[in-house]
């Protein structure tokens, strides 16, 4: 018996724009649930300010400069109130109010034009929270939460329309909660008192459709690779210094960082006073066919941070037949092993210089088709599309709230 498909609403607070890419996974995934049949519709709800819309207004600016995915373009709704509150006795209780008037007025005209969805799909614990709680209480929708976030050392929240108990039990409440690799499954199941099972990021189907380059790569010169933002947490600063000592005698091999960040010119000064501007280029942030290029012109990737939740740049690098060269930053942990890379310890410069030379010495030991194969039947879009649609189903069998009906699609 074939399954009908599903109608998913994904709420966000995160949505890729030009220059800043949070929210891409939120996008990819909304475009590979929509590529397996199922309808999706992106709901983006913000409050604001009379001032902030009038100054847009005057300009001709729009509100958004999203950048569109295949399928979709999400929903905004823009809540201006224009009614003062400032004179309330409560004026944060009767702006939440007039917002939540908005917010449901706007999810019923969505309903009565394409049905009530089957699931709310919620990303991100730290905003929002209380809209997720509120439309799924009004319209009978149960919803499951994703956490993607490697900062949640407490329980806290950006929103003021909401307490942390309130969020809490939002999160409690959800049907599943989801998180991105194991470590952080299990970080969050403590940190909140429910359990969180893992869906690993997905990996789109640019870096599985391109033709791949021919194996195995000429050696001479041979790439390292290292692609992020520049920041304190990605630590390029002790891969160039272990790089710089394990191959500062040598003129065939290279490093190439890529990306742009807050410590950008101190990482230039740092290449710079260590003589090696030939050995180690930056070449500022690429965007995506841009880094497809750099992989394939690589031989190892390199992941240099102290955290990461997963690391997309691990796993695309081994849809290119890459192996990678980790630390011991949680999220790649969980697929990185000796059959595609290899770990090394945290902000340990004598360990990864150490690492860097054994990966290079046993570059020709790895099986890049295998690595490939692998990574696909893990990470791909078909895959993880398939993996979310088993959950939703679970939290619609599951809930309560499924006894009130799916409404008309």
């Amino acid at each position: 018996m074939i399954e009908k498909k599903l109608h998913i609403a994904v709420i966000s607070s995160w949505y890729p724009t030009p220059g800043n890419t949070a929210g891409i996974f939120v996008r990819d995934q909304a475009d590979a649930l929509i590529d397996a049949g199922n309808k999706v519709s992106i709901f983006i709800f913000q409050y604001i300010s009379p001032l902030t819309w009038l100054k847009k207004k005057l300009k001709d600016e729009s509100l958004h400069t999203w950048i569109r995915g295949k399928n979709i373009v999400p929903l905004a709704y823009d809540f201006v109130n224009f009614a003062p509150t400032r004179f309330s006795p409560n004026p944060n209780d009767t702006q939440k109010k007039a917002f939540l008037k908005y917010v449901k007025k706007n999810v019923k005209a969505y309903i009565d034009k394409n049905g009530k969805p089957d699931v709310i799909h919620h990303h991100g614990a730290a905003d929002y929270c209380y809209l997720t709680a509120f439309i799924s209480k009004q319209f009978g929708i149960p919803y499951i939460i994703t956490e993607h976030s490697m900062f949640l050392d407490h329980i806290d929240h950006f929103n003021s329309y909401e307490s942390n108990e309130e969020r809490l039990e939002m999160i409690q409440h959800a049907a599943v909660r989801t998180t991105v690799s194991a470590f952080y499954a299990n970080h969050n199941s403590n940190l909140f008192q429910a359990p969180f099972i893992v869906i690993p990021n997905m990996i789109n189907n640019d870096f599985a459709d391109i033709p791949l380059p021919h194996f195995p790569k000429k050696t001479s010169p041979f790439y390292f690779l290292n692609i992020g933002e520049l920041s304190r947490r990605k630590r390029q600063d002790i891969l160039i210094q272990a790089f710089t000592e394990a191959f500062e005698n040598t003129d065939v091999v290279k490093l190439i960082i890529a990306g742009d960040g807050a410590v950008r010119e101190d990482l230039k000064n740092q290449i710079d006073s260590l003589g090696m501007q030939k050995a180690i280029s930056m070449v500022g942030f690429k965007q995506r066919p841009e880094v497809l290029k750099l992989m394939d012109t690589c031989h190892v990737v390199v992941i240099s941070s102290e955290r990461e939740s997963f690391s997309m740049v691990a796993a695309e690098s081994l849809f290119r037949g890459n192996p990678v060269l980790t630390t011991r930053c949680k999220g790649p942990e969980d697929f990185i092993n000796e059959t595609n890379g290899l770990t090394c310890e945290l902000n340990d410069v004598k360990d990864m210089k150490e690492k860097l030379l054994s990966i290079y010495n046993k570059y020709s030991s790895f099986n890049s088709t295998s690595i490939i194969k692998d990574a696909r039947n893990k990470y791909s879009e078909q895959m993880i599309a398939a993996k979310l649609e088993e959950v939703y189903r679970s939290a619609i069998s599951s809930s309560p709230l499924a006894k009130t009906g799916n409404g008309n699609r």
